[in-house]
Parts: C-alpha cells; structure tokens; sequence
C-alpha cells in the first residue's frame, strides 16, 4: 500500500511539474506576439503596369502589377514579382510645401498614366504609410 502510495505521489508531481512548465511557455508565447514585427529598411527596383489611378491631384494612389523586381545594392527587397499593389508617392516637401523638383515632377507624372502603361521605379514598404514610390527612374 505504501509502495501504492509513493508511486500515485511521484505521478502527481510530475504532472505538476510539466502542466507549470506548459503554462511558462504558453505565456511566453503570449509575450512574444505582444511585439510586433517591425518592417527594416528596404528598396525595390521594379517594373510595373499601371491598373488603376486612384484619387486626384497631389493626393493619388497608382495601383500596379509589378512585372520585375531586384534588389538594390544597399538594401533588400521585399516586392513581389506578380503581385499587385497600391502604391503612394512619396512626394517630397518642405514645411508642408511642396518642392519642385525632377523627382516631385516625375512622381506627379504617373497620375496621367492610363491602365496598362508601364515605368520603372524605387518602390519601399512603411510600417505606417503603406508601398512608397521614392522615385520614377526614367
């Protein structure tokens, strides 16, 4: 009866034992997810054919298919052969003024494209704006 005994009270403890250990790494996962994945620095070099012109004046959205990607030397690149995306330019200012420059100029260009009209660019994912075209390359 004793060796009964023992034996039900070693059970017990191992399953106490590996049921705490269960909850350790449960909450552990649970403050993993509490963090989320930050984008890093990235730049695609891309080909792209224009689906859609959203919006109007300064403040327009070019959704793409985005035909090639590359990286460029600096700085990896997550764009996608194949995929479509909704594309903001990064249009630059100063003050809340917007500069004229060749960069603004080509940028404000691709609100005159039509559907199926391609050009190449400098695109990059934001954490908080969404895909930025940084630059039309001509």
């Amino acid at each position: 009866m004793r060796l009964l005994t023992s034996v039900l009270v070693l059970c017990s403890l191992f399953f106490l034992i590996s049921c705490s250990n269960c909850k350790e790494s449960q909450t552990a996962n649970q403050s993993n997810q509490n963090f989320p994945t930050t984008i890093g620095q990235n730049l695609s070099k891309v080909e792209a054919e224009v689906l859609e012109i959203i919006g109007a004046g300064n403040d327009f959205k070019v959704k793409v298919k985005v035909l090639n990607s590359q990286e460029t030397e600096a700085y990896p690149s997550i764009a996608v052969a194949g995929e479509e995306y909704i594309l903001i330019p990064n249009l630059r200012s100063d003050n809340g003024k917007l500069l004229d420059n060749e960069i603004n100029s080509n940028l404000l260009s691709l609100r005159n494209y039509s559907k199926g009209q391609r050009f190449n660019a400098e695109i990059s994912l934001d954490q908080k704006s969404g895909w930025l075209i940084q630059r039309v390359i001509k």
